[in-house]
This record gives structure tokens, sequence and C-alpha cells, in this order.
């Protein structure tokens, strides 16, 4: 996440990007109704195509197969290698989500028309919240400016020419899962509605106030409402002691631009624009997203 979070579950715009770290799921027909899953990260597990249960560290893997599993002809075996940390919060949940389906779609003889949409169903289903960002950048790739689908409406998704600053992260060394912070955040507005709606009106606006300064590449002006942003964070309560003391000293280094929270806060990664300060690590950002190959 660029900038938007939180602001963007509620109906307001963000910018995304996908890092160029990839995750492929490698698909292989069996003659059965067998379904074997490996990966680098968890142990195989297989089961019945018909029987599978959604849950476990596979969960987002087995919501992707229940999705597909009137339109799949047969079983089939799974092979999942990630080049991304699943601990830093960069979207790995997001990107096996898409992957899987990706493959499904083939599978099944399907285009890939509804992928996003589908993938967004399965995030609510598991998490009860989400936007569905990252799940766009991992289908389109680059950097994107993006708003959840509301009513009928379809997600938008437009391009967004890439900063030429760098931008770099740091991990926090800890994370709260989004979902947590989320509904930490929701016990809180209880009795607020009226004052949480209105910072996330002005979240939005920085966002919008950011886009714009994207599409006409001002990266001054595209620095200046990042930080904007963060302190918007800070006020929704979840840019804690760690992530100030983070931000504070890479803001302190004289050619970063901005420094702000990247994702639901509470832990996770702090971005920075330009030469990455001490203890952060370049991020290239991927040029394409989902690729279907076979």
């Amino acid at each position: 996440m660029i900038t938007g979070e939180h602001a963007v579950v509620y109906g307001h715009a963000a910018i995304v990007a996908a890092i160029d770290q990839r995750v492929t799921v490698t698909l292989v027909p069996r003659t059965d109704r067998r379904v074997v899953i490996q990966s680098d990260i968890a142990p195989q597990l297989e089961g019945c195509l018909d029987k599978l249960s959604i849950d476990g560290v596979y969960r987002f893997v087995l919501a992707a197969i229940a999705c597909h599993v009137s339109a799949i002809p047969t079983g089939f075996e799974l092979f999942i290698t990630s080049d991304i940390n699943p601990t830093l919060g960069l979207g790995s949940s997001a990107a096996v989500t898409i992957a899987t389906l990706g493959a499904l779609t083939r599978l099944a003889d399907k285009d890939t028309s509804a992928l996003h949409a589908d993938a967004l169903a399965i995030v609510r289903k598991l998490q009860g919240r989400g936007s569905g960002a990252d799940l766009a950048a991992s289908l389109s790739g680059g950097m994107i400016s993006y708003r959840a689908p509301i009513a009928e409406a379809e997600a938008q998704i437009a391009p967004l020419p890439l900063p030429e600053p760098q931008l770099s992260l740091k991990y926090s060394g800890y994370k709260t899962p989004t979902g947590d912070v989320l509904a930490r955040i929701a016990q809180g507005a209880r009795g607020k509605e009226a004052e949480y709606d209105a910072l996330y009106a002005r979240m939005g606006q920085a966002a919008e106030k950011a886009i714009s300064t994207a599409q006409v590449q001002d990266w001054e002006g595209f620095a200046l409402w990042l930080n904007a942003y963060q302190e918007l964070m800070a006020v929704l309560g979840v840019s804690d002691a760690p992530l100030e003391r983070i931000i504070r000293e890479a803001r302190a280094a004289p050619q970063t631009r901005a420094a702000k929270i990247s994702g639901s806060g509470l832990g996770d990664c702090v971005l920075a624009l330009g030469p990455p300060p001490s203890g952060f690590e370049d991020v290239r950002i991927a040029s394409e997203g989902l690729r279907v190959d076979g």
C-alpha cells in the first residue's frame, strides 16, 4: 500500500503497487478427484476435491478451489513457490489467491474477467472485511489507483506512472493481522461514527491529492500528500510508538521525501520515498501482474 489505507475500506480511493516478487502456482491435473497441495512454507495437504475444508494455512487456496469446484473436471496437484516473505505483510495471501484463481480459470476453461471479484469475495469471507486493493495490484501489476466496488458497480482500477524517487521498506519486526486492526478500529468507532466518517473523508481527500500529483508526475507534491496521510493514520490510532520512531528516523535522512506506514498499521512495514534510509530495503515495482502460462 502506498496510500489510502483504511479509508479505502470505506469507499475512498487508494494507491497500491505490485512489488517485484512473485508467487508461482503450478497446477498438474490428475485422473481422479484428489487434490494435493504442496508449498515451501507448510506441510502437504491432500483431500477429495468435493470435500475440502476451508481452513488452516492453505485457507485462501482452498477457498479459491471452492469458488470453481463445480466447473473443475478433475482433481489436481498444486505446487506453490513464493519469493515473498509471508511475515512482512506484503500481500502474500492476495498474491497466492490471485495466482490460484488464475490457474483454476485455465483448468475450468474460463476467462479471467471475474477474477478480482471472485478473489475479493474470498478475502471478505475469510477476513470479514477487505478492500481488494492488494488483489488488484497482484492482478494488474505496476502502481495503480484503486477504489473498491460499491453495490453492483465494479472496482475502479487505473494505472499510474511509476514514481521516479525510489521506494523502500523497513519491517518493524512485528505485525498485527489486518482483520484484527480493522476490528479494533470498528470497536473504537462505536458511538463516534460521524467523527470517524469525517476522518475517513479527510484521508480520502489526501489520497485523491496523491493520485492527482502522481498522474502529472509531480513527485514533490506526491511526497507531501504521503506525509499528510501518515499524520491522519496517527490520528486514527494505528501508528504506534515503534512505527513513529522508524518514521522519524527515516524523515531525518537528508534525501527522504516521505515516510509513512504501508498497510493497516500496528506493525508491518514503513514506506520511504527517496534513497533508502538506514535499515530500509529498496523496492522494485513489478511491471506485470498475473501471468497464466501453459
